[in-house]
Order: C-alpha cells, then structure tokens, then sequence
C-alpha cells in the first residue's frame, strides 16, 4: 500500500491515468485533491497523497479548469474592414481637466477609421447616453449618410453611455449597427485611442484643467480646425 509520502515520480502510467480520470469525473471535476481524497479515504480508497494530486494535474494543465471552473472561451476580437469613408466610425468619451481637481469635462468624439476625419464631436459635463445619442444622430445627417443604402457600423467600448437604451433606440432608428470593444481591452479601438492622445498632446492643451465647460469646447473647436486641416 503506497504512504501519503509517495512521489509522483514513483507514480506508474496506469495511477497517473487514474488520478486524471477522478479528478475529471463527474463527481469530483469541480473540487480540489485537498476534498477528494479525504472522500476517497472514507470509502477506503487511496490512490495517492493530495501533493500527488497536485503535481499531476498541474503538470497537465488541470489545476485551475475543470468543472464549473472550465477555462472561459475568449470573445472574438471585433474586426471591420472599411474601404472608404462613412462604412467604420469608432467613438468614445475622454476626460477633460477642469478648473479643481476632481472636476472633469466629458468629449465625445467619433472618428471614420478610413479617412480619419472627426465626423462629431461635443464637450458635456457628464457622461450620457442622450447626449452619446444626439451626436450620432447629427452627425449621420452632417455626413449626408442614408443607412438603407450605405451600412454604418459604429465601434466603441463597453461603457454605460454606449450601451444606454436611448443610444441603443437611435442606432436602431438609424440603421447603424453598432460593435463593442473587448472588456478591459482599450486597443480594441485603437483609432479612438489615438485621436485622444494626439489631442492631450497637443501643445497648446491647457495640462491645469479648463476654466469652464465654454472654456473646453472653444479649444475643442479649434484642435477639431487644426486637426482637420493642418494635422
């Protein structure tokens, strides 16, 4: 009879397949070597010590997944090819500092990830799907975009503005589909990501916060100009 102080080295190939098959049964594939031993011992069953146990299913790949406790499936990375303008915009929000610590502006922009161009852009001083909603709204109609007739898709993260009944409605009144990001994956929308970056880079970007809400829109507008025409 083996001791609890047996290796796994002296383990043959038929008690090592044994292990992986409790382990994986049924009644034990949601719980640890540290529970079913001890239940195997109250039936007067030993196979190996609980290291044992351990070293085998480490070793093939089994400590952390089984069971209820199965490895998730990883959500597919959302992928769009556009060809030409109006078929991909990515939005997002960014903060803006404002005049205290603590106090923040909120930009919404929207980019077409084909030519660039910001199509829609509006400061808030808050986070809202009526306000995400509004601008997509106007900003389907200042490119002139029928949606029966040209598809639109729209990329943006998981955040509560983006997923809001009233953005969902208008999207659907629109015709635009919309696409999500992966959760806590920010490079999935890397076009937002990186209009952001080039606007808080910018030298003339006021780095001790706007004075006020007219205060971030007016230089809004003009990093919109620049962007457009001298970027």
């Amino acid at each position: 009879m083996r001791t609890k102080y047996d290796s796994e080295r002296k383990l043959k190939e038929d008690e090592v397949e044994l292990i992986l098959k409790t382990v994986n049964s049924p009644e034990f594939a949601s719980k640890p070597p540290s529970q079913i031993v001890p239940a195997l011992a109250d039936r007067g069953v030993y196979i190996a010590s609980e290291s044992s146990f351990y070293r085998v299913m480490r070793r093939a790949g089994e400590q952390h997944y089984r069971g209820r406790a199965e490895r998730p499936s990883g959500k597919p990375k959302a992928s769009h090819c556009a060809t030409k303008p109006n078929q991909v915009w990515s939005w997002d929000i960014t903060y803006l500092p404002g005049p205290i610590k603590g106090l923040y502006y909120f930009l919404y922009l929207i980019i077409d990830i084909f030519s660039r161009d910001i199509v829609g852009w509006e400061v808030w001083e808050d986070e809202s799907a009526e306000h995400a909603s509004r601008l997509i709204r106007k900003a389907v109609m200042s490119q002139g975009i029928r949606t029966h007739q040209t598809p639109l898709i729209l990329h943006s993260d998981n955040g509560s503005p983006m997923k809001g009944a009233t953005m969902l409605a208008t999207l659907y009144e629109l015709g635009v589909t919309p696409s999500r990001s992966r959760p806590r994956v920010s490079n999935d929308k890397p076009y937002s990501e990186s209009i952001f970056k080039t606007c808080k880079y910018s030298p003339k970007f006021p780095t001790k916060g706007f004075v006020s809400l007219e205060a971030s829109r007016k230089w809004c507008l003009q990093f919109v100009h620049s962007y457009r025409h001298d970027h």
